[in-house]
C-alpha cells in the first residue's frame, strides 16, 4: 500500500531514544494520520538468515516473544499466493487483551535485503475468518479485535559481519484509549520485540551451515 511506501521512505524520521545493543527508536508523523509510526532499529553480528528464520516462525513467536506482550500466536490454515494470515493476542501494559489477524507478505528487495510486511484488513478478515473470530470472541468473552494497523520487519546485510534489523509499527488498538497512550504503546512495542527476535535469531544462527 501507499502508506507502507511512506513508512519506508528514509526522510522524516526523528530519533526518539537510543537503547543498548546498538538499538535506536525513531518516530515519524505522516500527514492525515493522528498516530505517529515508530521503528526500532538495531545493528547486530547475527547473520540475516537466522533472524529471518525467527521472523517467519509464526507459531514459535508465542514462545520467544512472550516477554514482549505477546500472549498467543497462531498461523491460520489459509493462504493465498505469497500471503499468509496470522492470529495474535497482545497484552500491553496499558492496552490489554487486544486480538488481531494480520495479512503477511514477503518483499525480497535483493539477496541481502528482505522485508516481511503485515497489515490488518478487518473487512477481509471477517469475510475469510468469521467463524474463527466468533469462536475467539466466545472463548475470551468478547475481546477487542484491532481493525486498523500495519508494519514490517526489514532485514538487510550491511556486510559479512553486520546485519541491520528494523521493526516498523503503526497500530490503532481500538477502544476508548487516549492518543497519548496509543503512542506510548506503539513506541514500547518495537524495542523489546526486536531484542527478543534477535536473541532467538542468534540461537538459529549457531546452527547455520556456512556456505560460500
Amino acid at each position: 500500500p501507499a502508506l507502507l511506501e511512506k513508512i519506508f521512505d528514509p526522510q522524516g524520521w526523528k530519533e526518539v531514544v537510543v537503547k543498548s545493543d546498538s538499538l535506536t527508536v525513531y518516530r515519524k508523523n505522516i500527514e492525515g494520520i493522528d498516530i505517529p509510526v515508530f521503528k526500532a532499529t538495531a545493528i547486530t553480528a547475527i547473520h540475516m538468515d537466522g533472524i529471518i528464520d525467527a521472523i517467519l516462525d509464526a507459531d514459535g513467536q508465542e514462545r520467544f516473544l512472550k516477554d514482549s506482550y505477546l500472549k498467543e500466536s497462531k498461523l491460520l490454515d489459509y493462504t493465498i499466493k505469497d500471503t499468509t494470515f496470522l492470529y495474535q493476542i497482545l497484552d500491553l501494559p496499558v492496552i490489554s487483551d487486544r486480538h488481531y489477524i494480520t495479512k503477511n507478505y514477503n518483499d525480497t528487495i535483493s539477496a541481502n535485503h528482505y522485508r516481511l510486511n503485515w497489515m490488518i484488513n478487518s473487512k477481509q478478515n471477517f469475510l475469510l475468518f468469521d467463524d474463527f473470530i466468533e469462536e475467539k470472541k466466545k472463548q475470551h468473552k468478547d475481546p477487542i479485535f484491532i481493525v486498523d494497523g500495519l508494519g514490517a520487519w526489514e532485514v538487510k546485510a550491511l556486510n559479512y559481519e553486520q546485519t541491520l534489523v528494523s521493526y516498523y509499527v503503526l497500530v490503532d488498538p481500538g477502544g476508548w484509549i487516549p492518543n497519548y497512550l496509543v503512542i506510548y504503546a506503539n513506541r514500547s512495542l518495537g524495542p523489546d520485540t526486536v531484542l527478543l527476535m534477535l536473541e532467538d535469531g542468534s540461537k538459529r544462527d549457531v546452527n547455520r551451515v556456512i556456505t560460500t
